[in-house]
């Protein structure tokens, strides 16, 4: 998994769930996340063993308690752009509560974390460091290749492929208004770089004194929430960016006709069905599956 929700809007948020097949992706997570873990460090039988048996109690727990949070938090999200209160503001406010749904996971993963991490040898250790160097090689020569104007362009490309994957093809009006923005939003890359660095440093001067439990755990925790180590230049760059981000997708909400709402509107009921058929509560009534179906 990559490093808990960077600072990205809502909407963007949805598309991305609703774009990878929910169910199958959920279903599958305890496999794709060992997939992951073995990609950056060959694990132990019996640290393979108990990954798994961490991870069943971790998604055990999640779709019994959070699923159900999350099909009501999509159901207020619904019920705002239907009746025109998705603005800027109801933007952020539903941008922070899954914020929050991201920390409440990373409290419950941080224990599993730890131990993992301590179980490690010197060799197992060496591996995992070297897997995210050559990741952050790819990532400085994209950035150090790459001009602003390419930049702007892919930035701009991905935000419009991801809102007309949830509300249609954009109308002209919506196009113009995200070309303004993302010519007005400042490049992260170069920051997000420099962040990795420090990141990395920080995470092998934590490993090599991971038979310090206390320690261990510290630095994990702060780990998992780099925006604590932001610099100040980096955070006000961040918080620009997330304030004119707001504004232009409040501006494509608002030049938004009947037909890109209504297609919205059956994205998130889908996705809210999704996670309803997974909760460990059951599944949906046949008649929300099927109204949800014929959306």
């Amino acid at each position: 998994m990559k490093r808990f929700l960077r600072a990205i809007t809502l909407i963007a948020l949805l598309l991305a769930l609703s774009g990878c097949g929910v169910r199958t992706a959920y279903n599958n997570l305890d496999w794709l996340t060992q997939r992951w873990v073995n990609q950056q460090v060959d694990l132990h039988a019996d640290q393979r063993e108990r990954l798994g048996q961490l991870l069943e109690e971790l998604l055990d727990w999640h779709c019994a308690t959070q699923l159900p949070e999350y099909q009501g938090w999509i159901e207020e999200v619904r019920m705002d752009l239907l009746a025109w209160r998705l603005d800027r503001d109801r933007m952020a406010w539903h941008g922070e509560t899954m914020v929050g749904f991201g920390r409440v996971m990373t409290d419950r993963l941080l224990p599993a974390l730890v131990e993992l991490a301590a179980s490690l040898d010197d060799d197992q250790v060496e591996q995992l460091l070297a897997a995210f160097d050559e990741r952050t090689d790819e990532v400085r020569q994209a950035v150090e290749t790459a001009s602003l104007d390419e930049l702007a362009d892919e930035r701009l490309a991905s935000m419009e492929r991801n809102l007309r994957r949830a509300m249609g093809r954009m109308n002209r009006d919506q196009r113009e208004r995200l070309a303004v923005w993302t010519h007005s939003v400042t490049a992260t890359e170069p920051y997000q770089l420099r962040q990795r660095l420090y990141w990395q440093e920080r995470l092998a001067e934590t490993l090599a004194r991971r038979s310090d439990r206390l320690f261990l755990t510290t630095e994990l925790t702060a780990l998992l929430q780099p925006a604590s180590a932001w610099s100040d230049d980096y955070r006000q760059v961040m918080e620009g960016n997330r304030e004119l981000t707001l504004a232009a997708l409040d501006d494509v909400l608002r030049l938004a006709d009947e037909r890109h709402r209504t297609r919205l509107s059956a994205r998130l009921y889908r996705l809210q069905r999704d996670f309803e058929r997974l909760s460990c509560r059951g599944e949906a009534p046949p008649e929300l599956l099927a109204a949800a179906d014929s959306v």
